[in-house]
């Protein structure tokens, strides 16, 4: 995401990661081990775990975490997801939802957004 934030800076388009809670929690991937990571509890330990995540992948978009209960992000426009995509376009209205992010589906919609008419 942070490549495509970059592609898109001189666009007025501004991006934003919400942190929301651990996606893999407890598992061992074949990229990614996550096997001492529990699931977050509290609003410290998202902070927590947001502040290792960007400074172990050298993160450059804004990071901002998600409340708890039944009116958080992750459970309105999350879709209860713990990876979704919104896209809201200056008038508020969502123009892309996804409920696990794609890049390449993201990065195609900015283009058609952001595409001038000659």
């Amino acid at each position: 995401m942070d490549k495509i934030a970059e592609d898109f800076k001189d666009k007025d388009i501004e991006f934003y990661q919400i942190y929301t809670r651990e996606p893999h929690a407890g598992q061992k991937m074949a990229s990614f081990d996550f096997s001492d990571k529990k699931q977050t509890e509290t609003h410290q330990e998202r902070v927590d775990y947001a502040l290792e995540m960007i400074k172990e992948y050298s993160q450059e978009i804004p990071v901002l975490i998600d409340t708890f209960g039944p009116d958080c992000i992750q459970n309105t426009l999350g879709g209860h997801a713990p990876d979704s995509l919104v896209v809201i376009d200056g008038e508020g209205k969502v123009v892309l939802w996804q409920d696990w992010a794609d890049p390449k589906a993201l990065r195609v919609r900015l283009e058609e957004m952001t595409a001038t008419t000659e």
